[in-house]
């Protein structure tokens, strides 16, 4: 073997060395593994993380970005705004001027949305949703039922139904959305309670979906020793992410995940390596492109280099990936997912049947909801090569500020 390859050998195992020295790093500062008397991991917490929330951040959050929107179209042109939005759809993958194209409406409702922003009496709206009381209810009762299972814990070795107890959580929306019924007389207002009520639940859940992803990307990639876990330990904390996606209705899949707890995570996990796999085979854009981890490929498209996600698609219409980061336009995944968020919010000041107002709020989830939950795989390849930048880029587009860095 000549002195040239050997040497080429050696940087690259040097890489692969610190990648994996990296990784540990990372997993061992989020990750926190419990044993128990036997000395076995029996569970995994994390470090950092939301245990107690306010609802007040949030809506002063919303009502911040609807203030910032009307100040700069303040700005601009009618055009202008127009041209924006217009922009924004195309990127999205929409003709904002299409009639009969599938989601056409959809998209049409986002930009009628955007447009009327600018009519809303924010300060009025929000000073009939300062209803303190209704909110501080929410919030402990919300909160009681979010300790039925630790917000930190996220997997569960020895526990096949651990996760099944969350269900107890959307009770308490359901209470919430019928009581703000009763509160609230005003249309509008009661459309924003019911999206913060709706919301606050889900990203205090995407939470733990985000760092299962984490888990996920380390598992593949680390060996289970230098994790300080044993083969048998990885595979039933799979199991329990994948429990833990299991729907409140699927009784028969929770007792297949019992029956067979230490291969049910790892069945379904290759099951996705080998749907990521064959995307990666099948799909134009992917051609001659690099597979990062179970759930992410970069490539090169018209000589910009851009991350793909492998099992999101960019939306409920599109058989196109999604895009997950793109290095010539930092900031164009975060600014999208901002704009479709205001269009949600503005949604409610907006008059239509209540079917097809549902209707557009799971078409504007559908673009960076499940997506969200997806990139926590990302930050973890991010922590395996020491991009802190890339890390700190990832956090900034996740649309959950209860998501902790």
């Amino acid at each position: 073997m000549s002195r040239i390859t050997l040497l080429v050998l050696a940087v690259s195992f040097s890489f692969q060395a610190l990648a994996q020295d990296l990784s540990r790093q990372g997993f061992a500062g989020r990750f926190n593994l419990v044993k128990n008397e036997q000395g076995k991991v029996h569970v995994i917490k994390l470090k950092r993380a939301t245990t107690r929330f306010s609802i007040m951040p949030f809506l002063n959050q919303i009502k911040s970005d609807l203030l910032a929107n009307q100040n700069k179209f303040l700005k601009m042109t009618d055009s202008a705004k127009e041209a924006e939005i217009d922009s924004m759809l195309l990127d999205l993958g929409f003709d904002p001027y299409a009639k009969n194209e599938e989601g056409a409406e959809e998209a049409q409702k986002i930009k009628e949305s955007l447009l009327n922003v600018k009519n809303i009496d924010v300060e009025a709206t929000f000073a009939q949703l300062d209803k303190k009381d209704f909110w501080k209810e929410f919030e402990a009762k919300l909160h009681e039922a979010f300790l039925f299972i630790d917000p930190t814990v996220v997997a569960n070795l020895e526990d096949p139904r651990f996760f099944y107890k969350r269900q107890v959580t959307y009770k308490v929306v359901l209470w919430a959305l019928d009581q703000a019924k009763k509160r609230f007389s005003s249309i509008p207002v009661l459309n924003i309670a019911s999206h913060v009520i709706v919301r606050v639940h889900d990203m205090m859940l995407e939470q733990r979906y985000f760092h299962h992803n984490m888990l996920l990307h380390y598992f593949e990639k680390i060996p289970e020793a230098e994790l300080g876990m044993s083969k048998e330990e990885v595979d039933r904390a799979v199991s329990s992410i994948y429990e833990y996606r299991i729907d409140a209705t699927g009784f028969l899949e929770s007792n297949r995940a019992a029956r067979d707890w230490l291969n049910y995570g790892m069945d379904n996990f290759y099951k996705m390596v080998r749907a990521g796999d064959n995307r990666m085979r099948t799909f134009e854009g992917f051609q001659g492109s690099k597979k990062i981890n179970c759930a992410f490929t970069e490539v090169s498209e018209a000589g910009a280099r851009k991350i793909y996600h492998l099992h999101m698609n960019g939306h409920q219409f599109s058989k196109k990936p999604a895009l997950a980061y793109d290095y010539s336009a930092p900031n164009r995944v975060k600014r999208n997912r901002s704009l479709l968020n205001l269009a949600g919010i503005g949604l409610g000041f907006i008059k239509m049947p209540g079917f097809l107002k549902s209707s557009i709020d799971n078409f504007i989830k559908s673009f960076y909801v499940q997506q969200v939950r997806m990139e926590g795989a990302l930050v973890g390849y991010f922590e395996s090569t020491g991009d802190q930048a890339m890390i700190k880029n990832v956090y900034a587009q996740r649309a959950n500020f209860y998501i902790l860095e």
